[in-house]
């Protein structure tokens, strides 16, 4: 990584801390980019390079984890169980080391912006998870269905246990795991009875 993209992610990361203490400090509604801004020292026309709004500057990091999720996940036609493996790389991916992002997920409780924007960028991830499944398991009709319902209802767990660990500090990836696995695990095995 060259100097020029370590600066990048620096100005970002730092937009983005502060934006997020300041949201907490003040509320969403009532902090302005200016403030942003002003506590970061640099231009408006600098925050606006970075995010295209005000609340996507609490997902600094989004880009760099849906590459980084993408290569965990690998290929579908080289996983042995990819409902199994696809548990394993989504709740081993979520974060508890940083403060921002907990702080990002204390507020999506409370700001209908935030919750919007991190659905936005949960569609991401989706996509990912049905091209994964996809490859897995062919391009029949069923396979597809069944690859955006797993996508959708996996990224809604992951969501739903990330809220739980910035509200009531629980474990966000034994909690996932266990959930994405009861969910999905053995039923999706057998064929769809309303497709036969």
């Amino acid at each position: 990584m060259n100097q020029r993209e370590l600066q990048r992610r620096e100005t970002r990361r730092t937009l983005a801390e502060h934006a997020l203490r300041l949201f907490s400090m003040n509320g969403f509604d009532e902090t302005t980019v200016e403030e942003i801004v002003a506590a970061a020292g640099v231009s408006q026309r600098t925050f606006f390079l970075h995010f295209a709004t005000k609340s996507a500057a609490a997902f600094p990091d989004h880009e760099e984890r849906v590459r980084d999720f993408i290569d965990r996940l690998g290929d579908g036609q080289s996983v042995g169980n990819p409902l199994l493996h696809l548990c394993e790389v989504l709740s081993s991916g979520l974060d508890t080391d940083s403060p921002t992002r907990r702080t990002r997920y204390q507020l999506l409780a409370q700001v209908s912006a935030l919750r919007d924007e991190d659905a936005r960028t949960d569609r991401d991830y989706e996509e990912v998870v049905a091209a994964f499944l996809v490859q897995a398991w062919g391009e029949s009709t069923e396979a597809r269905l069944r690859a955006h319902a797993i996508a959708n209802a996996a990224l809604g767990v992951c969501r739903a246990s990330l809220i739980g660990w910035g509200e009531d500090g629980i474990d966000p990836r034994e909690v996932c795991f266990e959930i994405l696995h009861r969910m999905i695990g053995s039923p999706f095995d057998a064929p769809l009875h309303s497709l036969q």
